[in-house]
């Protein structure tokens, strides 16, 4: 055998074994992503005229690559009071808003586990002079409703590897 047609057996030996490891170590990558148990959401609260949502949970199978964590809701419907000094108050005032997301936490997995917490809040109050009698009233926030609540984990950024649908969530 010449030199030259054995340098080309060893080049294609070569490419085949990069080619069969490159194919068999793929499947060991791949991740499996889902959740460990169901994820919760426990807080729900109004405090200091915002309405806040917060939903906790782990994930597996989500390989190295950091994840993304955020909730979004289709819409938030609030309905708020003008107060006035004297504390009397005016009718509500029903404002739509949406769509919404939360804070996104930013999570590197550990053994392809993550551990979240994440929020979603309302939009601030609208100020006293467009929704009250006057600018000398306070805006209050009695009710609020989140439409179509879903926590999203993204891995990488914009690719939802797992997602939650929690519906509506009224934490008035």
């Amino acid at each position: 055998m010449n030199e030259e047609n054995y340098v080309r057996r060893v080049i294609r030996l070569l490419a085949m074994t990069l080619l069969a490891l490159g194919i068999g170590v793929s499947p060991a990558l791949a991740a499996s992503p889902h959740f460990i148990g169901e994820p919760t959401c426990s807080a729900k609260t109004i405090v200091n005229n915002r309405a806040t949502i917060t939903c906790s949970g782990k994930a597996a199978g989500l390989g190295r690559a950091p994840a993304r964590v955020f909730l979004s809701a289709d819409r938030v419907e609030v309905q708020y009071v003008c107060v006035n000094r004297g504390g009397n108050t005016a009718p509500g005032h029903p404002a739509f808003f949406g769509p919404v997301t939360g804070a996104t936490q930013n999570i590197t997995p550990h053994a392809g586990q993550i551990t979240f917490r994440v929020t979603l809040q309302s939009p601030p109050n609208p100020s006293s002079r467009e929704v009250c009698p006057n600018g000398n009233w306070r805006v209050v926030l009695v009710s609020a409703t989140f439409t179509h609540v879903v926590l999203h984990i993204q891995q990488p950024a914009g690719n939802d590897v797992l997602t939650w649908n929690f519906g509506n969530i009224d934490p008035s």
